[in-house]
């Protein structure tokens, strides 16, 4: 990565020419496994806070798997991770008895691009992959596929470069591809999971790997 431009203001002070933005994308089956694994559960207001460092944050998203018979402790649950300042994405899992793999990975993958192509800079809204799903059901997607979303904001003329900084909790190996692109569009991908990748795992255009086993200060309690 090359080194970013700065401008030295009156009295010394540096500033950087480039703004940054966070996008945090939050595999929350992932993570899950992982804390799971290690017998422990994880703060997300410090995670977020860890993450992103004081850079202004473009879009934060929790991706949740939900059981299709509501569970007031999940409900609750999904409240408190809206309360860290982190939009929640959820999607139903199918009755018992139903074989049908269901996952997150679009959705993540979708909103990385968008994210990447600065579709979020200006807080354009997005629907529920519930809300959306049932919208195609009822013949009524339109509703949540509305021109406003699909525009990709320009940058105004004489506006200082964004520079977008991705970051994705714990993703599965099918985001490998639209993280890969992200990359390409420009964007600085951060992967944070607990243990380090290499590049030998397959993993293209990640620039930075964060080891959140390393961590002592997001767990709770």
């Amino acid at each position: 990565m090359g080194r970013e431009e700065l401008e030295v203001l009156k009295g010394g002070v540096v500033k950087r020419k480039t703004k940054r933005r966070v996008g945090l994308f939050i595999d929350a089956t992932g993570l899950d496994r992982a804390t799971r694994r290690l017998e422990r559960k994880v703060d997300l207001s410090r995670l977020v806070s860890g993450l992103t460092s004081g850079v202004k944050i473009e879009v934060a998203r929790y991706y949740c798997l939900i059981p299709y018979e509501d569970d007031a402790r999940q409900f609750a649950f999904l409240d408190a991770v809206e309360r860290a300042g982190i939009e929640v994405i959820t999607k139903r899992l199918p009755p018992k008895g139903v074989k049908r793999q269901v996952s997150m990975d679009v959705h993540i993958a979708s909103d990385l691009l968008n994210f990447s192509f600065g579709a979020y800079e200006h807080g354009v809204p997005s629907a529920n992959a519930d809300q959306a799903e049932e919208a195609e059901k009822r013949g009524n997607a339109e509703n949540v596929s509305s021109p406003e979303t699909k525009t990709i904001v320009a940058k105004k003329a004489g506006s200082s470069p964004i520079k977008r900084i991705a970051t994705i909790v714990c993703p599965s190996r099918e985001l490998s591809y639209a993280i890969f692109s992200s990359s390409q569009l420009g964007v600085e991908t951060s992967l944070a999971d607990f243990g380090l990748y290499g590049s030998s795992d397959g993993w293209k255009g990640v620039d930075r790997w964060i080891d959140l086993s390393t961590s002592e200060t997001i767990w709770r309690g």
